[in-house]
Order: C-alpha cells, then structure tokens, then sequence
C-alpha cells in the first residue's frame, strides 16, 4: 500500500498503517483517504489538514486530537471518541457519525452537508458559525453545545436536583 505525506512524518504514517496505534504523532497534512483505521489509537495526534476521504474511523480513540482542517467527507466514525478534539473548519460531507462522542469538541466554522450524528453525544461542543445542511442529529445529546448562533442548547438536558430539594417535593 503506498501512501503520500504532504507534511506529515513518513514514518508515523507507516507506524499507523502497521500498528493501527499512532498516539501523539505528527500526521498533519497527511493523505490517509480510503484507509481503515477502525480502531486505531490517535490520542493527541496533530491531524491538522489531514485527508480521511472514505477512510474508515470506527471505534477510533481520536481525544484531544488536533483535527482543523481535516476533510471526513464520506468517512465512517462510528462510534468514534473526539472528546476534546479542535474540528474548526472540517468538512463533514456524508459522513457517518452515528453514536459518536464529541465531548466539548470544538466544531466552530465546519462544514456539515448530509452528516449523520444519530444517537452521538456533542454535550458541551462549540458549533458556533458552522454551516449545517441536511444533517441528522435524532437522539443526538445537544446538552451545552453552542449552537451556529452563539446560544447554548438547553433542550433536553437532564439536570441534577440537590437531594434536599428533591426531598421537599
């Protein structure tokens, strides 16, 4: 399998590629399109203008990744951990989030056209001046997240009542 890095290091790519495990590597600008990286590791990693063209991310550990720029257009995560993760300006055409978590993401400025995020977790995530078209947010947790305008979405979160008021009613 050949692969081509722009920036990123020739021997993490080959590091992922082998071991499916690249926590902290430098692979931004990499060219990862079409892999399958169910699974893998890449906890912190700098990803910054990577190209996961219908790369498969299922089940990956992705926490505290830096993701700006990427492109995920018709990638599969399902499942997939960004908690923490920086996702400005990432384009997600077709992508298929569906119970993914995405935990105090920051979203501000991406592209989401026919997304799916049915059943993912954004409690918390900034999506604030992000261009939604035609994407499925259905049993989606919203609870916190800023919404394109600025405003925090409060619609369904479940909020924890002190056990001494609890009791009084």
């Amino acid at each position: 399998m050949t692969q081509s890095a722009l920036a990123a290091e020739e021997a993490a790519i080959l590091r992922l590629i082998e071991t499916n495990e690249c926590a902290g590597c430098d692979l931004h600008e990499a060219d990862l399109r079409r892999l399958d990286l169910s699974g893998a590791d890449l906890t912190g990693a700098d990803l910054e203008g990577a190209n996961f063209y219908y790369a498969n991310l299922d089940g990956a550990q992705l926490t505290d990744a830096n993701l700006i720029d990427v492109n995920l257009g018709y990638a599969s995560a399902r499942g997939t951990l960004f908690n923490g993760s920086d996702l400005r300006y990432a384009i997600f055409h077709r992508t298929d989030l569906t119970g993914a978590v995405l935990i105090d993401t920051d979203l501000r400025e991406s592209y989401i056209d026919k997304a799916n995020f049915t059943g993912a977790l954004l409690n918390g995530a900034d999506m604030s001046d992000t261009l939604f078209l035609n994407a499925d947010f259905s049993r989606a947790s919203l609870c916190g997240a800023l919404t394109w305008a600025g405003t925090e979405y409060r619609r369904g979160c479940d909020v924890a009542v002190p056990e001494d008021i609890d009791d009084k009613y």
